[in-house]
């Protein structure tokens, strides 16, 4: 079986009928033979990553002309003889260029187009054959490939790694701990993570869980760098009591030892947590009927680079997204704001959202102050609007039956 794809500045609509389908080729059909050729080589990627072997080509075409549309269209039809037209993507044209061939070929070719928010191939024909054979689930690193880029896991910049977080069963008792103190004041939250995180810096403490110094050391290192060194004892008793701390000591000597790894990158990260319960309840959601997840897919923390491989390091674009989940073939960028903000945050998740998701993307602002920031949060939700960017507001004072109905409304 031979596709034929009208080619698309969706990069979802080009290869979802590779992808769902499984054909022997696809040709794609567009008006300009460099971009069609960048593109491939990404889906290619894509294919090869599940050991698909169909062959991609593309056929260039004066899009304004509708006799060399058909012309090329009959020539491809003729050659390989059991086609397929995807009638999702492309420009009105090859539609009318479609039908005279139907007409043409009456019965010897079909039509569909793709529903993605219902995973659904629609049939356009009215034969009542349709050539769905697989899934409609892309992962995250397909969706990113598709797109051109690339998740970062090198050691260029150590702090735009993206890293694996095990969501184990007692890790995650650990996120919902952090969250209920969290969630009590995170303003508090946010200014108690950043000291932790300047301590472990200032005496670098490295990949030891373990810290010790002098209260007065610490004080007067601080002082010299202007940083502030802020204990909350109500904070940092309450992660004691639920063994994410131990060893706590606040007087004389500064000493604490962080669980284990996972947790210390938590709370050596002011916002890590929110970002953190958000994935943790969407991987726990479920489909009513089938018990299948809601969401097949979710990363926390994913590190992009714009155009791997072309990049060098020392000129990367890169970006990071704070919660990336997948639905079908739907991807969900998430940004969250544990506190403060302002209108650039805005611009940088429309920004990345539509080069890495497209016309389908679904844009999520979660955050846990916006309410506090006076006249601005009017401004930032005027603008959230207009550019199509779902908000969540006031996330810490969710309870867990309006967190749940949130989260699975989100696609």
């Amino acid at each position: 079986m031979t596709i034929i794809e009208f080619f698309d500045k969706s990069a979802l609509e080009n290869l979802s009928g590779a992808l769902v389908c499984e054909p022997d080729r696809v040709v794609y059909i567009g008006d300009s033979h460099r971009v069609m050729e960048k593109a491939i080589c990404s889906y290619q990627k894509v294919l090869d990553g599940r050991g698909l072997k169909i062959l991609l080509e593309h056929r260039s075409v004066n899009r304004n002309d509708l006799q060399h549309v058909v012309s090329v269209l009959e020539e491809i039809v003729e050659e390989y003889g059991d086609c397929v037209f995807d009638l999702t993507g492309g420009d009105d044209m090859y539609l009318v260029a479609v039908g005279m061939l139907m007409e043409r070929h009456l019965g010897e070719v079909q039509c569909h187009r793709f529903n993605y928010n219902k995973n659904a191939v629609i049939d356009c024909d009215s034969d009542g054959k349709n050539c769905r054979s697989k899934s409609f689930n892309i992962t995250v690193e397909e969706n990113v490939t598709m797109h051109g880029g690339e998740i970062i896991r090198d050691h260029v910049k150590p702090e735009l790694i993206t890293y694996e977080w095990d969501f184990s069963e007692d890790f995650c008792k650990d996120i919902e701990n952090m969250w209920s103190i969290c969630r009590i004041n995170a303003r508090n939250w946010n200014l108690q993570m950043d000291t932790l995180r300047d301590l472990c810096e200032t005496f670098r403490t490295g990949s030891s869980l373990f810290f010790q110094v002098d209260r007065s050391t610490a004080s007067d290192a601080f002082e010299r760098v202007h940083l502030n060194l802020y204990l909350n004892p109500a904070i940092l008793n309450g992660l004691q009591e639920m063994g994410l701390l131990r060893k706590l000591e606040l007087h004389g000597v500064l000493r604490f030892e962080f669980k284990n790894d996972q947790v210390k990158r938590c709370l050596t990260t002011a916002g890590q947590v929110l970002e953190l319960i958000i994935a943790k309840r969407m991987r726990e959601l479920t489909e009513p009927k089938s018990k299948t997840p809601l969401y097949h897919e979710v990363k926390v923390g994913v590190c992009l680079d714009w155009d791997a491989p072309e990049s060098k390091d020392e000129f990367r674009t890169v970006n990071e997204i704070d919660v990336f989940a997948m639905k079908g073939s739907i991807p969900i960028i998430i940004s969250c704001k544990n506190g403060e903000f302002d209108m650039q945050e805005l611009y940088k998740l429309n920004t990345v959202a539509d080069r890495f998701g497209g016309k389908y993307v679904k844009k999520i602002l979660v955050t846990s102050e916006l309410d506090r920031m006076g006249g601005r949060a009017d401004y930032i939700r005027a603008r959230a609007g207009d550019m199509g960017i779902e908000v969540l507001e006031d996330v810490d004072r969710y309870d867990d039956k309006e967190f749940t109905k949130k989260l699975k409304n989100l696609s």
